[in-house]
Parts: structure tokens; C-alpha cells; sequence
């Protein structure tokens, strides 16, 4: 990939992109708000200002439809056609399943690694440079833009070529949800040992804190899901039982009341919400969650609320990006 097909892909000049490159490393010019940190936990989100926000949206657009990397099967995060639905039903109902998270992963992907990704996908010297300063802030890949999904699947690909190999050789199960990795079947501790051992010989560090072993006859979840029957995922009890609770109060008792008697407000669960739970129940479980967006549509007011002719259940996690012709007006 030369330069030119750098800025074609990002919709602006080579020119506007130095500039924009240029913002984000000296971060002089804070009139234009080049983007703003926020700190949600131990995790700094970054929230991209217009120019930048727009830019990464066209290169993950385009390095999606043009880029040579082909996700691996067995990863499901930020892939066009998986989603957590489709990582935990290839773990129904075995002996023991093992999560593994990393620590930090999307900053522990710096400048460096980041450049030796894009080298494999054909990016040219100065393409490579310049690219690599627009999709990291700080020499790291943050959190919050467009084109950190894929580049840290890309990134991460030779890893998750080793993991498969050893998944294969010893007759295990494995996913990946972005830095959420799972393993099935007969999993034993001598198991764990060997994966550490090549997250760490490939630079990557365990989160001990959220590795767990889950085994049949317990609490089985892999991406937020109960995967201990052999049918399908299913969504967990406690969130079932609670969605009943509040369309039954909603049922009995007018969505307003709901709101103010009984904790609705302060669960702030306003429409949206509440259409976006009762969808992602559907999509998991549509004998449970159809009932839901029914008494729903029946009860919320309608001002407030979705059609149901425009339930989607897209809960892959990837937005399609906005497609700008020029940026000259940003830049």
C-alpha cells in the first residue's frame, strides 16, 4: 500500500493526514479538540474529535474491504458475522471451560507493533509511518478509535495461530473475544501453564485476576452467556428474572409509574434501554425476549420508543463507518 492509497482510504490528502499526525503528537491545538481522554475505571477511553473521528471510520471501512488479513475462525471479536452469540455456542457443555484475559491489551500494543502489523499488509515505508501515527495517540493503540479493532486482531494474529495450533494438538476448544480467550473440553492446569507460556514468549501479560476455571456442573459463561447445556447459549437467569420483574410492573402498573415508584428512574432504565435489553434477549433467546418487545411496544410510550418493524439484532459490536469524499472543511 503506497501513501496515495493511504489518503485515498482516509478520504483526504497525504497532506491533511500529516497535518492531522501532526496534532496528535504535539497536541498544541487544543482549540480543535484532536480528541479527549476519559477515564472509565482502570480503562482511558479516547473520544476522537471530528477530523480524526471521521478518518479512522474511512480506514477501518476500507482496510476491511482491501487489507489481506482474514480473521481466523476461532476469533469473534470486532468479525463482521460473529458476535459473543457465536464464541460461546462453540463451547456448549463441556467438562470444563477456562477464561483467560489479558492485561491491558489494546495499551500494550505500541507504535512498534503496530508497524510491524501493517508491514505484513503490503504497507509500503512512508504508507507505514504515517498510518501508524494516526491509529495510535502516545505511541499506544487507544481505546475508542475506529481502527483499533482490527489492527489489534491483526496484531495479535500470530498469536492466535500458536494458540490454535496447541488448541488442535491437545484436543481443546478455543475463541477469542478481543483480549477474552477460551478454551473447552478437558482443560487441566498443566493447560494453563503452556498458554501462558506463549502469551508471554509473544509479549503478551495474563490478567490472573479475571483467569478462572468453570466446570460442568457450576457457573459456565463465556461472553456474558451460560454455555452448560448442550442446546445453546442462553442468557443468564439473574438477567431474565429481572427483565420479567420490570415488563411486569410496566404490564400492571403503566410505564410511568414504573419509573417513579418502582426504581425505574434510578435504574435509569429509560426506552431505549429497555428496547436495547429486551432485543438482546431476542436475539439470544427469541422465545423469552419476543414477548418483552410486545409488551413493550403495548405499554412504553411510543414517542419514546423504536418501531418494532426496525428491530435489528446486530449485536456484532462493529458500526459502519461514515463515508466522507473530502475532509478539507475538518482539516
Amino acid at each position: 500500500m503506497t501513501i496515495e492509497d493511504l489518503s485515498e482510504y482516509a478520504g483526504t490528502s497525504v497532506a491533511k493526514l500529516e497535518k492531522l499526525a501532526d496534532r496528535l503528537r504535539e497536541r498544541v491545538d487544543f482549540s480543535t479538540h484532536v480528541y479527549t481522554t476519559y477515564n472509565r475505571g482502570r480503562r482511558e477511553i479516547v473520544a476522537p474529535a471530528t477530523a480524526l473521528d471521521t478518518v479512522t471510520k474511512n480506514l477501518h471501512r476500507s482496510f476491511v474491504a482491501e487489507l489481506p488479513y482474514n480473521p481466523p475462525l476461532h476469533v469473534h471479536g470486532f468479525v463482521k458475522g460473529r458476535s459473543p452469540l457465536t464464541n460461546a455456542a462453540q463451547h456448549l457443555d463441556k467438562a470444563c471451560v477456562l477464561r483467560v484475559d489479558l492485561r491491558e491489551f489494546f495499551p500494550s500494543i505500541n507504535s512498534d507493533r503496530v508497524g510491524t502489523a501493517l508491514q505484513t499488509q503490503g504497507f509500503q515505508t512512508d504508507a507505514l509511518e504515517l498510518c501508524t501515527r494516526i491509529v495510535t495517540i502516545n505511541g499506544r493503540l487507544p481505546i475508542g478509535l475506529s481502527t483499533s479493532p482490527l489492527i489489534s486482531n491483526i496484531v495479535f494474529e500470530p498469536t492466535d495461530y500458536t494458540l490454535a495450533s496447541y488448541c488442535e494438538y491437545e484436543g481443546l476448544e478455543f475463541t477469542r473475544y478481543v483480549d477474552d480467550m477460551i478454551f473447552s473440553g478437558d482443560v487441566a492446569d498443566r493447560n494453563l501453564g503452556d498458554i501462558k507460556e506463549i502469551l508471554l514468549a509473544d509479549g503478551w501479560l495474563v490478567n490472573d485476576r479475571k483467569t478462572v476455571f468453570m466446570r460442568r456442573g457450576g457457573p459456565q459463561y463465556v461472553t456474558g452467556l451460560f454455555v452448560g447445556c448442550a442446546d445453546r447459549p442462553r442468557i443468564p437467569r439473574r438477567i431474565k428474572r429481572q427483565m420479567r420483574r420490570v415488563c411486569y410492573l410496566i404490564e400492571q402498573f403503566g410505564y410511568q409509574s414504573y419509573m417513579e415508584d418502582f426504581g425505574g428512574d434510578d435504574a435509569r432504565m429509560i426506552p431505549n434501554r429497555l428496547y436495547g435489553w429486551a432485543r438482546y434477549i431476542a436475539s439470544i433467546e427469541p422465545s423469552v425476549g419476543y414477548p418483552m418487545l410486545r409488551l413493550l411496544s403495548e405499554h412504553v410510550p411510543e414517542k419514546n420508543a423504536h418501531s418494532l418493524d426496525q428491530t435489528r439484532f446486530d449485536h456484532i459490536g462493529i458500526t459502519v463507518p461514515r463515508i466522507v469524499e473530502s475532509l478539507d472543511d475538518l482539516l
